[in-house]
């Protein structure tokens, strides 16, 4: 547990509050990650509906080609990498 060693209690009360006060160390933690966890995942969203409208901007200035969803879907995936 973090490399920590537990200590030695010399009552039940004292055992209690340490095993309380980790628990909420380790829970705070958890809902740290957790948020930040859905601060990337929002901003990733947002970030690529960015670059796709930047794909299809750049595809109209070059000719009007617009992508597919399936194109889009290739190029989100990569597997217009492996493709024939």
């Amino acid at each position: 547990m973090d490399g920590e060693d537990i200590p030695d209690f010399s009552s039940l009360k004292e055992e209690t509050a340490y095993w309380k006060e980790l628990s909420l160390k380790y829970k705070q933690s958890f809902q740290e990650a957790r948020d930040e966890l859905v601060e990337f995942q929002e901003g990733s969203r947002e970030l690529e509906a960015e670059l796709e409208a930047q794909l299809v901007q750049a595809a109209c200035r070059g000719g009007c080609w617009a992508p597919s969803p399936r194109t889009l879907r290739d190029l989100n995936t990569g597997s217009f990498l492996f493709s024939p």
